[in-house]
């Protein structure tokens, strides 16, 4: 198990291993392209690359925090959960959870594991969460964890995100 294994009595988030590439791979699906702005559904290449940055950050403990999440009682790998470090002491949260594991809680499980580790490892005073227009469940788990709406702004390939704040820690 990895010093960067976070859990609770129900998930584990730990860093994800070259090993769990095809996984990852298989758990994408057309909504996480959609919502996520993927230019084309990826390609294993493209997941073994993301897995090895991820795993540069994690050595150099650098601005950038993703844990693929499993439950503890399995080694199905459920999707992801992304920290990313901002000014002013902000972290960026991002998930995904795979189809067949979605509307369980687990992305808010792992939110709120994520963004404990935020607070007590990366000085988090605050959380943003961007999503784009219509992605009601992912606005739905931002408003489930305290958050606030800010504002919009435009997305990397042109739509709009809708910017969600939360003050930490999580009560």
């Amino acid at each position: 198990m990895s010093d960067h294994t976070l859990t609770d009595s129900v998930l584990m988030l730990k860093p994800l291993t070259a090993n769990d590439a095809s996984d990852w791979l298989a758990g994408e699906d057309e909504e996480q392209i959609r919502w996520f702005e993927a230019p084309r559904p990826a390609q294993l290449a493209d997941v073994q690359r993301f897995i090895e940055s991820c795993q540069e950050s994690w050595r150099d403990m650098g601005n950038h925090r993703h844990w693929g999440i499993w439950r503890i009682d399995s080694d199905t790998l459920l999707g992801g959960v992304d920290l990313r470090a901002l000014d002013n002491f902000e972290v960026n949260l991002s998930y995904v959870v795979f189809p067949q594991f979605r509307r369980q809680g687990i992305a808010r499980r792992a939110s709120r594991l994520a963004l404990t580790y935020a607070v007590s490892s990366m000085g988090a005073k605050a959380a943003i969460i961007k999503m784009l227009l219509g992605n009601v469940n992912s606005r739905n788990l931002s408003l489930g964890l305290g958050s606030y709406f800010v504002g919009e702004e435009p997305s990397d390939a042109g739509e709009v995100f809708q910017v969600f704040r939360v003050s930490l820690p999580l009560v």
